[in-house]
C-alpha cells in the first residue's frame, strides 16, 4: 500500500487502484473510466445517495438530471472522502478548492425529498413555505405577470429545469459545432485530393510533353548524322 508521500502523478496513472490515489482519480476524471477505483466508488456511492431520495415522478426529472452532472464534480470535496489525509493531491486539486465549488446544494426543496434527518438534507436547497412550485416553464410562462415577483419567479424546480435545458441546448450546439467541422474537414480533404490529382495530370502530361521533344531532337539528329556520311560518302 503507498502513500501520498511515497506516491505521485505517475504512480497513480500506473495504479488508479491504489488506495492513495483516490484523490487523484476523482480530480482527473478517472471515475468513468474506472467507476470502482478508490475515490470514485465513494464518490458514486454519495451520488447515489442522494439521487435514491429524489421521488420518481416525471417532475423531477430536471433536478435528477442536473444531480447527476453536477455532483460528480465535487467528488473532491470533503464529505465524500476521497482526499482525506494520506491521499496524494494533485496541483488541481488546490486550484478546485479555492473555486468553492464546495459551497452548493442542488436546487432543490429538502421537502420534497423524503431523508428526514439524514445529513444529505444539507446538499437541497431550504424553502419557504409560502413558495410556489412550478414543474415546467410553460406554466411560468403561463403566469399572470401581476403575481410575479419582480416579473419573475425562481423555484427550484423552474430552475432546474432551466438549467437541463441549458445543458441540453449547449450539448445540441457542440454537436452542430462538430458536424460542421466535421463537413469543413471533409471538403477541404475533397479539395486536397482534388488538387493532388491536378497536380499528378501536370506532371504526367509534362513527362509526356518532355519524351516527345526528347524523341524529336534524337529523331533530327538521326537525320542530320545520316545526311553528312551521305554528303561524305559521295
Amino acid at each position: 500500500m503507498s502513500s501520498s508521500a511515497t506516491i505521485d502523478e505517475a504512480g497513480c496513472e500506473a495504479d488508479p487502484y491504489d488506495p492513495a490515489c483516490s484523490c487523484y482519480n476523482v480530480v482527473k476524471d478517472k471515475c468513468t473510466e474506472y467507476p470502482d477505483a478508490p475515490g470514485c466508488a465513494e464518490g458514486n456511492e454519495w451520488l447515489k445517495s442522494l439521487t435514491d431520495v429524489i421521488p420518481a415522478e416525471p417532475e423531477f426529472d430536471s433536478a435528477r438530471s442536473i444531480l447527476t452532472l453536477e455532483a460528480p464534480q465535487r467528488y473532491h470535496c470533503n464529505w465524500v472522502g476521497a482526499c482525506g489525509e494520506g491521499k496524494f493531491k494533485p496541483q488541481e486539486y488546490h486550484d478546485l478548492m479555492n473555486t468553492g465549488r464546495c459551497e452548493w446544494k442542488l436546487n432543490m426543496c429538502s421537502s420534497d425529498v423524503d431523508v428526514g434527518e439524514s445529513i444529505n438534507s444539507r446538499f437541497f436547497r431550504d424553502c419557504t413555505i409560502g413558495e410556489m412550485g412550478f414543474t415546467d416553464l410553460d406554466s411560468v410562462y403561463g403566469l399572470d405577470s401581476s403575481v410575479m415577483y419582480g416579473g419573475e419567479i425562481r423555484t427550484a424546480e423552474n430552475a432546474a429545469y432551466v438549467a437541463a435545458k441549458n445543458k441540453q441546448l449547449q450539448l445540441e450546439i457542440r454537436k452542430e459545432d462538430r458536424e460542421k467541422e466535421e463537413e469543413r474537414q471533409a471538403e477541404q480533404e475533397i479539395l486536397e485530393i482534388e488538387r493532388l490529382k491536378k497536380l499528378e495530370e501536370i506532371r504526367e502530361e509534362y513527362e509526356e510533353n518532355r519524351n516527345k521533344k526528347i524523341l524529336t531532337i534524337a529523331f533530327i539528329i538521326a537525320i542530320i548524322i545520316i545526311a553528312l556520311v551521305t554528303i561524305f560518302n559521295i
